[in-house]
């Protein structure tokens, strides 16, 4: 009653941003920071244009690009503040924000909070009602294991149902939508933020990724996940940090997603020889990060161990100079 799966992640970020900012009347500030995904900035960049020359999107920086400028954050939620947006765990560092801590102090200011959560669900536990969030987003494809295509999520705490509206209005939300009335009348609850038809097969094929997370225990995918990181970072540390790859993640296991970033000046040609020579597949992401990505249901340590050593050897016996340093269209 409070989770429907719908469209986009971006689709649903857009929603519940704009209907968090028609509710907020009168305040007219929107806070995130620059390790924010890019497609939510650009979404939020668009919603405050569409809520009026006075709204406002503040973009707090990173200290160092890896962690969350927690303290500047709090020290920016003001009066003014109508919505703090979030990517739980961010795109590039995996950095992973303490949910319940901002959310409780944005809460103080009379500030909804809106969180991100494609890096984290299924990844790690994720309790937005002990952390009494308002609202969240989430694709499936990623941990949730749907596959290219699963469409994402949004979340809706129960009591602010009734008083946001869906500014995507459309049949699947409407009330008795068979009726095809051509006034609109919203569904009651969360029903009301659907909008267009559903992909149906797409979302048959996310019940079996869900099993099988339940199956395991997300708590036992987290212990798990955090062993695999760990691990990986020890082999940065023995055998890639004197190769000059850096650690572009945190060092501290709670503040750490499922994925690590390491940096090195020739990051994209290494990326590249990954893929082509050792078949092992990394994002790239500018300037110079290679992320490693670990699904704690079926990724084993053997490749994280295979991983890590071609990792050394493209540096230590030059495979990443047969490459280009042209960046292709998808990385």
């Amino acid at each position: 009653h409070e989770v429907i799966l719908a469209d986009s992640t971006s689709v649903n970020l857009f929603k519940l941003a704009m209907a968090a900012l028609q509710y907020q009347a009168g305040r007219n500030r929107i806070i995130t920071d620059d390790l924010n995904f890019p497609s939510d900035v650009y979404i939020l960049q668009r919603v405050a244009q569409l809520a009026g020359d006075t709204h406002l999107l503040s973009l707090i920086s990173s200290p160092d690009g890896i962690h969350g400028p927690v303290e500047q954050l709090r020290d920016q939620l003001d009066e003014q503040t109508a919505l703090l947006t979030l990517s739980h765990t961010v795109f590039k560092s995996g950095y992973t924000y303490d949910m319940a801590y901002l959310t409780a102090e944005a809460h103080q200011r009379g500030a909804l909070v809106l969180w991100d959560l494609s890096h984290s669900v299924g990844a790690l536990p994720v309790d937005l009602n002990a952390a009494h969030v308002d609202l969240a987003v989430g694709c499936s494809y990623k941990y949730l294991n749907g596959g290219p295509g699963a469409p994402a999520f949004l979340y809706i705490r129960e009591d602010l149902q009734e008083m946001l509206e869906n500014p995507i209005s459309g049949w699947m939300g409407q009330h008795k939508m068979f009726n095809f009335d051509l006034q609109y009348q919203p569904e009651a609850g969360l029903r009301k933020f659907l909008s267009g038809t559903p992909p149906v097969l797409s979302m048959s094929l996310i019940e079996p990724g869900l099993d099988l997370l339940m199956e395991a225990g997300m708590q036992a995918v987290r212990h798990k996940s955090l062993l695999q990181t760990n691990y990986l970072i020890g082999l940065w540390q023995e055998w890639l940090e004197p190769l000059g790859y850096t650690l572009n993640s945190p060092r501290q296991p709670e503040q750490r997603g499922s994925h690590v970033s390491l940096g090195h000046v020739e990051g994209l040609r290494i990326d590249k020889a990954l893929i082509d020579a050792y078949q092992v597949v990394p994002d790239f992401r500018a300037p110079d990060n290679i992320r490693l990505g670990f699904a704690p249901l079926y990724t084993t340590f053997e490749e994280i161990y295979r991983a890590a050593l071609a990792l050394k050897e493209i540096v230590e016996l030059g495979v990443y100079l047969n490459y280009s340093d042209q960046p292709p269209e998808v990385t």
